[in-house]
């Protein structure tokens, strides 16, 4: 019996929104990634498993900066004196471009139980009876996953560890729609015990024997609804095998029910702004409000400053909004003409203003003013 945590996508060093952290002076989605990443290593040091398998982005760029490589090597070096292999490969967010840049992974290879594949090619690690068939991010997959099929006999038990996008089970191929993420089918990884993933964000079964661990925190609002852990499998000598997941305790991310405004009031289209912004709780939260539909005449009158005061206890408090094409605007291909006069009456009629303002007041002394201007033109002639 052989015991694994599967994990992967842990960006540590990402950074995201103008939130600091109160203890640290960090950005505050920087530091997510750290607790995300601890929680995981704290597991491991209470439960012990035989080895972790990190299935690509350990780190969020190609170039971390010195506290970031310094909070994942703190974390190496507790599971090196705990006796725990960790191996490691290398995806697409930390692997540079041009070859002779080096890779971050290179500062980790005086550490015994840490084993990091990086160097552009299919390698494998060999571990009491395992055997760790390992394809990092890669300039030509095509040509090592050759290898990988080749290869997946050893005496034992084997695994296959990729950071890619996978095709061909089912309809759906589990993309991050990156530029240059790889994609490989699922006809290419046969004959394992199991196939740790990394790539996709959200925790998937792809196969019995071919799981996504998912990323440890959410990175876009295209992760609302899934959780966000890693994976424990059992792996047994006759074959059977058994996949746990764990969920991490995360910062709370929210994508709130939209504000519709076609059928709305200019006051009820602000009101149910507030409603919404209010419901949300939003301290501490990463949230999302869309606003469609809205007439440009409403967003104006909109209180930013307001609004501003509901969400500052957020981290991240995004109202989007999306305005209404006017209708009545001129089409520029086919233009009506109309009296200033009727132009100013269809605009006061159509534009919301301030509660505190008398609409009909103003209507009357624009009229007034207009046809002031109009009794001095018809004097000049």
């Amino acid at each position: 019996m052989v015991r694994i945590l599967h994990v992967a996508d842990t960006h540590i060093g990402y950074s995201a929104y103008r939130r600091i952290d109160d203890e640290t002076g960090l950005n505050q989605r920087e530091v997510d990634t750290y607790d995300a990443f601890r929680q995981f290593v704290e597991y491991a040091l209470i439960q012990k498993p035989d080895l972790i398998l990190h299935a690509g982005d350990l780190f969020d760029s190609v170039r971390p900066t010195n506290r970031a490589i310094a909070v994942v090597l703190e974390q190496l070096l507790r599971l090196n004196a705990a006796g725990i292999s960790f191996v490691v490969i290398a995806g697409n967010h930390e692997t540079p471009r041009l070859k002779e840049t080096g890779s971050v992974f290179s500062l980790f290879e005086h550490i015994p139980h840490v084993h990091a594949v990086y160097k552009d090619r299919y390698e494998t690690v060999e571990l009491d009876g395992v055997t760790v068939h390992a394809i990092p991010h890669c300039d030509n997959i095509e040509r090592e996953k050759q290898q990988l099929r080749a290869h997946n006999d050893r005496a034992g038990i084997n695994i296959a560890l990729l950071h890619a996008s996978v095709y061909g089970a089912g309809k759906q191929t589990f993309l991050m729609d990156e530029f240059n993420e790889q994609l490989i089918s699922i006809h290419d990884l046969l004959s394992f015990d199991y196939i740790a993933l990394g790539h996709y964000h959200g925790y998937t079964r792809i196969r019995d024997d071919v799981y996504y661990a998912g990323s440890t925190e959410r990175f876009s609002f295209t992760e609302v609804r899934e959780q966000k852990g890693f994976l424990e499998v059992t792996l047994y000598r006759n074959g059977e095998r058994s996949v746990r997941f764990h969920e991490l305790q995360t910062r709370a991310m929210v994508d709130l029910e939209p504000v519709l405004c076609t059928d709305l009031t200019a006051q009820e289209i602000r009101d149910t702004i507030t409603e919404r912004i209010r419901e949300s709780a939003p301290e501490d939260k990463v949230v999302r409000l869309k606003v469609l539909h809205i007439p440009l005449q409403v967003y104006h009158t909109l209180d930013f400053e307001e609004l501003k005061r509901l969400t500052r206890n957020a981290v991240h408090f995004e109202i989007k909004y999306e305005l209404q094409h006017d209708e009545h605007a001129l089409n520029a291909e086919h233009p009506s003409f109309r009296s200033l006069r009727t132009e100013f009456e269809h605009f006061m009629e159509h534009y919301a203003i301030r509660q505190d303002l008398d609409k009909n007041l103003l209507k009357e002394l624009g009229l007034a003013y207009l046809q002031k201007d109009e009794e001095g033109e018809e004097g000049e002639t």
